[in-house]
């Protein structure tokens, strides 16, 4: 699956950003994800951040370390950010010392993969973090798709969790300190003149109690 992972972003990269971040869709996802970011990092201080499927450099604000498994990707980020160090890797074997980074972002990687990759990326995270640092990443929800009965066709988004699955995966090592929801509200039913007059209500739901019924899970653990 990973050559298959790669050989697909290696042919989209040109038209990625584009693609799927410069539409009303792509914006509202957008708009949600970095407003938790932004709570927890600081974009003046990212010398000790790393990011995990940089990409083309979406969240890359928030670190000066980038790994992603797409070349094609990792050059038009390196373009962006010519001063970062970003590197062409495996979220299972990240190419850094132990305790290397004070936080980790790692944002629409877990959703291709499958539940015990994500052990497996959640423990080389914990190698290369420092203790009290943050791992942050998103899984789709597992609730919100067994509501809706959405199953996916391939490994693109196939994969999925609950709060309770992850927290069996999580090992002593890990604290989980909170998550979020992402994309609450069906984004692809209201029409596109209107989508950004939403976000506020979807912010608002995707931190309620009902919250894990959102499309995805943003979650925040900390090394312990």
């Amino acid at each position: 699956m990973p050559q298959t992972i790669t050989k697909y972003y290696n042919n989209l990269a040109k038209d990625y950003d584009n693609n799927r971040f410069a539409n009303t869709y792509g914006k509202y996802i957008h708009s949600q994800e970095n407003k938790i970011l932004q709570y927890y990092l600081n974009e003046n201080n990212t010398k000790f951040n790393l990011d995990i499927a940089c990409g083309t450099g979406r969240f890359l604000k928030y670190a000066d370390f980038g790994v992603d498994i797409s070349i094609e990707m990792i050059k038009i980020s390196q373009k962006k950010y010519p001063d970062k160090t970003l590197k062409v890797a495996k979220a299972e074997c990240l190419p850094f010392n132990n305790l290397q980074f004070g936080n980790i972002t790692c944002l629409h990687l877990m959703m291709h993969l499958n539940n015990h990759s994500l052990s497996t990326i959640l423990t080389e995270a914990n190698r290369v973090l420092k203790l009290g640092g943050k791992f942050i990443f998103d899984v789709p929800s597992e609730k919100r798709r067994k509501l809706t009965k959405y199953k996916s066709s391939s490994w693109h988004g196939g994969n999925q969790i609950s709060v309770k699955e992850l927290k069996r995966i999580v090992n002593n090592k890990w604290h989980l300190e909170t998550y979020y929801g992402v994309a609450f509200l069906p984004i692809h039913r209201i029409p596109k003149s209107l989508r950004k007059r939403f976000v506020k209500l979807d912010n608002f739901l995707s931190k309620s109690i009902i919250k894990e019924y959102s499309s995805h899970l943003l979650f925040i653990l900390t090394k312990k």
